[in-house]
Parts: structure tokens; sequence; C-alpha cells
């Protein structure tokens, strides 16, 4: 059997003073590294598509008044379309209401879709519409979720409402200002009118839409889906630095050859 100095591979066999292995295995650890080279590259990929993803937050309004005229029913279909729809790497996340409080259901994560679709159809219609209450926990959770994961995921809210602020004291302003807070921290609030409400929302609002009907709600989720994952025409003004700049979010420091590199 022909030996390799597996220190020195393709040279010479130098039984002394050195140690060989078999041709096979010498063959066999190249191949086994070429291998671990290709999945650390695919790891590596993975983990930077996980940081750089969407993720989305869900404010889903099951107020008393959503019972009227099955309202309730039509968004849980049209939510449970989209969803489904959705790139299985976005991160999701529902906040809704019990007895008039805004409540986490289901935290901001990947592999939640399942749970969170659950959550969805069990809902039942009843008590206030707690819109900013919910606004804040959604900027907890994202303040988290940029500390202990990833600062680079894209962020988005989408409010569903069928009615106004009736638990907050600042009333419809409370939701504007909680709007206004999620929008000066670079992340994209969608706001939905369902039956004819939820005007208020629009001066603050990424964007803003109304639907009447569950038809109506599936297209224009889609059209919101379709303008998250469109960042071609993404223009970044003064004022979009000035709040970048505002924002406290942890940012790695750049590498050391990087640095040296552009030093020189």
């Amino acid at each position: 059997m022909k030996f390799f100095d597996y220190t020195l591979l393709g040279q010479r066999p130098n039984p002394v003073g050195s140690r060989t292995v078999p041709c096979w295995i010498a063959v066999l650890l190249a191949f086994t590294g070429l291998a671990f080279a290709d999945d650390l590259d695919e790891a590596l990929d993975a983990e930077e598509s996980a940081q750089t993803a969407t993720s989305i937050t869900i404010i889903f309004d099951n107020s008393g008044s959503m019972a009227e005229n099955r309202k309730l029913d039509q968004a849980k279909k049209a939510f449970t379309s989209w969803l489904q729809s959705l790139p299985p790497n976005y991160s999701l996340g529902l906040i809704h209401f019990n007895v008039g409080k805004a409540v986490l259901a289901v935290p901001t994560g990947r592999d939640n879709r399942d749970k969170l679709l659950s959550s969805v159809n069990k809902l039942k219609p009843y008590g206030k519409t707690p819109v900013a209450g919910c606004l804040k926990i959604a900027n907890g959770q994202i303040a988290t979720r940029r500390g202990e994961f990833s600062p680079y995921e894209r962020h988005v809210v989408v409010v569903f409402t069928d009615g106004i602020e009736t638990v907050d004291k600042r009333g419809n302003k409370g939701v504007v200002q909680e709007i206004q807070s999620l929008r000066d921290q670079k992340i994209e609030v969608v706001g939905i009118g369902f039956h004819g409400q939820g005007d208020y929302m629009k001066p603050a609002a990424t964007t803003f839409f109304h639907a009447s009907d569950e038809k109506e709600l599936v297209a224009g989720l889609t059209q919101v889906d379709a303008e998250i994952g469109d960042d071609s025409d993404i223009e970044i003004s003064e004022k979009d630095l000035a709040a970048i700049a505002k924002a406290d979010i942890p940012l790695p420091k750049a590498p050391a050859e990087y640095v040296a590199t552009k030093k020189k």
C-alpha cells in the first residue's frame, strides 16, 4: 500500500520524522475538506439571508365591532390566504386584543406560521380597540429583536382595524404618535382600514388602504407584500438619514482589514 505524508500531500513519503497516511485516506480527507468548505459557505449564506430578511408584525383587530356583517370571518380568511403565500424566510409576529387589552399572541420569529394561523382562526370578536397599546408592544418587540438577533432585518408593522382607538386617553392622536415613533426608527407601517374606518392612520403610516370585504382585503394584502419585496425605488432623504442617526440600534464594527484598506 502506498503512503503519503499528509502534512505535504502529494510529495514523496518520508518515513523518518514524518507521519504518513494511506493514499485513499488522503484523498478522502481532501474531498471532506472541500465538502466542509461548501457546507460552510452555505451556512454563511443562510445566516446572512436570515439576518437581512423581512420581519412582519401583524396587529389584528378583533374588537366587538368585528362581529358585525361577518367582518371577522372575512378578515380571518383573507389573512390566512395571505400568510400562506408569504416567503418561508419571513419572520412573523401577531398582536391582537383581549378584553380591551393589547396582547402579544405570537412573538416575532421564523417557523411559527402554523401557530400564528391557529391563533388568528381562534379569535373571537369582543371588547374595545387598544390600537395604540398594540403599537407599543410592536415597538418593544422590534427593539428587542434588533438587539438580540439582527439590526439589519427589514421590519414592517401591519395595522388592521375597523374602528377608532377606544382605550388610550389620547384617542386616535395616540395611534398616530405611536406610528410616527415606529417610522422614526425606520420601521415601515402599513395601515388597513376595514369597512370604511381607519383614515386617521394616513398622516403617519408608510402606506394606507381601505378594504370593504374579503376580496378587497386579499388584494390589498397581496399588494403590501409586493411593495415589501420591491426595493428598487427606495430613496433615502436627509430626513431619513437624520432618523437613522437618532435610532438607538447597535451596529457591529467593520472588520479590521476593511478599515486598514480604507485608510490606504
